[in-house]
């Protein structure tokens, strides 16, 4: 009876003391957007889940709220770009004040100097039909080189149908030039040849284009990949993730891959698939969580720590 007993309490309580439950690890979120969550919610969120820094994508108008609402330890303003007639991909909203595909640079530069801009995350060329070494993207590449800021760009699936301009399938505001071909990590070659100290980031690991991501990682050091919106079960099976996500691991890669959630809705279920991976060890899994991105950001002292 007693040992029956004992083994329903470990059962609702783990290893833990009875009543308490295991503390949730340190969490870095390379991929929140400003568009889907509100600072406040964030904050929330943050405490919930134990996360301790965020790399979010920015519209221009979000700044303000944004900067008042967390402080500059607990975040990383990143500028989305670039925009089909300066309107976000999918969302329709303002990037930034011009009706452009990309942001004045000189405006650019003057925001990152004075700190505004922390990163330039996320980079959706794929969303306008633009490989990464289009001649157009070359003057941005060159500031972030020149700037030493974190660069995070879309390289991976899109909402279903969002070329097909009468699908009546979500998301409303369609993206008739994007292309999965524009989302081959090999494409980003040129670029990283051309921008050795460039600090990239592939976004959703450039799924599902697996031997491309391979590549790039092993010719190319200084390039990390996220996992965001990959944890979504409507946009990956978990065989389809665990699978992608292992062969990067199996490759060498443990130590540059980094959890992002993109929705923020899912991003307990985003930490739950890192901690449920069997093939990953419990320093893996630290890595991919926190430890990872507070090297990448060069976050010094790292907040991964207790």
């Amino acid at each position: 009876m007693r040992l029956a007993t004992c083994a329903i309490l470990f059962a609702i309580f783990g290893t833990g003391a009875l009543g308490q439950t295991a503390p949730r690890p340190p969490i870095i979120d390379m991929h929140v957007h400003s568009t889907n969550i509100t600072p406040e919610q964030e904050l929330k969120r943050m405490e919930q889940f134990n996360i301790r820094y965020l790399v979010v994508s920015t519209l221009s108008a979000d700044f303000p709220r944004w900067a008042n609402a967390l402080k500059p330890g607990q975040f990383a303003p990143g500028l989305v770009f670039p925009c089909d007639h300066g309107r976000a991909p999918y969302l329709g909203q303002p990037c930034f004040s011009t009706q452009t595909e990309f942001p004045d640079i000189a405006w650019l530069r003057g925001e990152l100097r004075a700190g505004h801009i922390r990163a330039f995350a996320e980079l959706e060329p794929q969303y306008v039909g633009l490989s990464p070494a289009d001649p157009r993207m070359e003057p941005f590449w060159q500031l972030a080189e020149e700037s030493d800021v974190p660069v995070g760009i879309h390289m991976g699936p899109a909402p279903p149908a969002i070329a097909d301009q009468t699908s009546s399938r979500w998301p409303p505001v369609k993206s008739p030039q994007y292309r999965m071909a524009l989302g081959d990590a090999m494409l980003l070659e040129e670029v990283l040849v051309k921008h050795p100290k460039l600090r990239p980031y592939v976004m959703h690991a450039g799924w599902p284009k697996l031997d491309s991501m391979i590549a790039i990682m092993a010719e190319y050091p200084n390039v990390y990949v996220d996992v965001a919106a990959l944890q979504s079960q409507s946009v990956v099976p978990r065989p389809a993730y665990y699978h992608h996500l292992h062969s990067l691991v199996e490759a060498g890669f443990a130590k540059r891959i980094m959890f992002g959630s993109d929705f923020p809705d899912e991003v307990g279920e985003g930490i739950n698939a890192i901690e449920a991976a069997d093939f990953l060890s419990s320093e893996q899994k630290s890595d991919i969580l926190c430890n990872n991105a507070a090297r990448f950001l060069r976050l010094n002292p790292s907040p991964c720590g207790p």
